[in-house]
């Protein structure tokens, strides 16, 4: 029986009884045959004015409850964008309310496990791209060397050298991989300790002297007096200024120069990395700290990293509470910038 059939059934009882408890009154009365026909009509006619009435009313809230089963049923198919629309009474009105925060939320939960499978996809087939390179250089260096096909001493240390070389490569990449799998779960150690600003950026451009001698490039430091020593995690905000230097430096022609800057804000200090290069066209500058995204789509080693030390310093600055993000201009440089709240 559905639920029409049990507000009618369920009103047609109650008039039902009503109507015989009426007529048992009248003929205790000792009313006239006359008095009693005429009261009989009308409280007939009165209890099919109310079925009428009950029918017509509960029509609103029938309808509401379909629409509502109609949806749930599209959820149950496999369709996550839907909507009930909210009329009939105040509590229908609730329902489909509820409903519809439901849905929406479902459909956000499915939306993430989509992209989560899609992210998952991506990863592998990233990872497989960056792997294949290096494992091919190496596989093909080894052969040559168990071949004994080189006599010459110096291309030997070349290949030997080029082996260690994508080594290095290789265990810096996985290195990367587990990391960032270890910030997004949420797995990572977070000790913050005061920390010297100028010891912390004499740390991190002193391993940079020889990259940037190469190129000619120059350093140029600016601290806001203000700036005595901040509350991080040094080996995680290292790691972030590490990044960005390098970056700068990889993508500046020579001889340009590299600025980098520490400011107060009052709530929070501000790291600037300024460089002379090529800039970020616009379009990609929204996507640059998504990981395993690159501005040089080939993903040819010689134009940058895997993809995944932007993404890996968001991570670091997050778990601080800060913010980190770009401007760039293209032909212009770009500058990099991250927060550290204060305490």
């Amino acid at each position: 029986m559905n639920l029409k059939t049990t507000l009618l059934v369920t009103n047609a009882l109650s008039i039902l009884l009503f109507f015989i408890f009426l007529f048992i009154s009248y003929i205790r009365m000792f009313l006239s045959s006359e008095v009693l026909v005429l009261l009989t009509f009308i409280t007939l006619l009165a209890g099919a004015i109310s079925f009428v009435t009950h029918l017509l009313l509960i029509n609103p809230l029938l309808k509401a409850v379909k629409g509502v089963s109609s949806e749930a049923k599209r959820i149950a198919e496999g369709e996550f964008d839907v909507e009930v629309r909210e009329t009939g009474p105040k509590e229908i009105q609730e329902l489909a309310k509820n409903f519809n925060t439901m849905s929406s939320r479902v459909k956000e939960m499915i939306d993430d496990v989509k992209e989560s499978e899609r992210l998952k996809t991506e990863l592998i087939a990233n990872v497989s791209h960056d792997l294949r390179t290096p494992v091919a250089s190496i596989r093909s260096h080894v052969e040559a060397l168990i071949d004994q096909i080189l006599t010459d001493e110096k291309t030997r240390e070349q290949y030997l050298s080029t082996i260690k070389q994508e080594s290095v490569k290789l265990s810096e990449l996985l290195e990367e991989v587990l990391q960032l799998s270890q910030l997004e779960r949420g797995s990572v150690p977070f000790h913050p300790e005061r920390t010297k600003v100028d010891e912390l950026l004499v740390s991190v451009l002193s391993s940079f002297e020889r990259m940037a001698e190469k190129k000619g490039i120059e350093f140029v430091v600016q601290i806001d007096e203000r700036e005595d020593s901040i509350l991080i995690v040094p080996q995680q905000i290292h790691r972030v200024l590490s990044n960005l230097i390098e970056n700068a430096i990889r993508y500046s022609n020579n001889g340009r120069t590299i600025t980098i800057i520490v400011e107060d804000s009052g709530r929070a200090t501000i790291f600037r990395v300024t460089d002379e290069g090529e800039g970020i066209p616009f379009e990609e500058q929204k996507n640059i700290f998504d990981r395993f995204y690159r501005v040089e789509k080939s993903r040819n080693q010689a134009y940058g990293g895997s993809g995944l030390g932007l993404a890996i310093c968001k991570e670091f600055v997050t778990l601080h509470g800060g913010e980190i993000g770009v401007k760039s201009v293209k032909g212009w440089g770009s500058e990099f910038w991250f927060t550290i709240p204060k305490e």
